[in-house]
């Protein structure tokens, strides 16, 4: 499910609109959630998504750590990357 929501999130950036996802309701108020919101009982819900007009217009990318600074193979040692 995660890769459909991450994909509509996406579509929702190009349009203009921004999205955060909450799971945070999950499992404690998921009944409480689903009567306020109508969900059926047979509908299992993995996410909310709360979506809005961005006050931000130029998207660009995220700025990102190599990922041999952040990953490692087998074992937390950061010396242990294969690559």
């Amino acid at each position: 499910m995660y890769p459909g929501i991450w994909s509509f999130q996406l579509a929702l950036r190009s349009k203009g609109l921004g999205s955060s996802m909450c799971a945070y309701h999950l499992p404690a108020r998921e009944a409480e959630v689903a009567e306020l919101l109508g969900i059926p009982d047979d509908v299992a819900q993995i996410s909310l998504l709360a979506v809005a007009y961005t006050t931000q217009r130029d998207f660009s990318p995220a700025t990102r750590r190599p990922a041999r600074e952040i990953l490692s193979f087998d074992r937390w040692d950061r010396s242990a990357w294969i690559g």
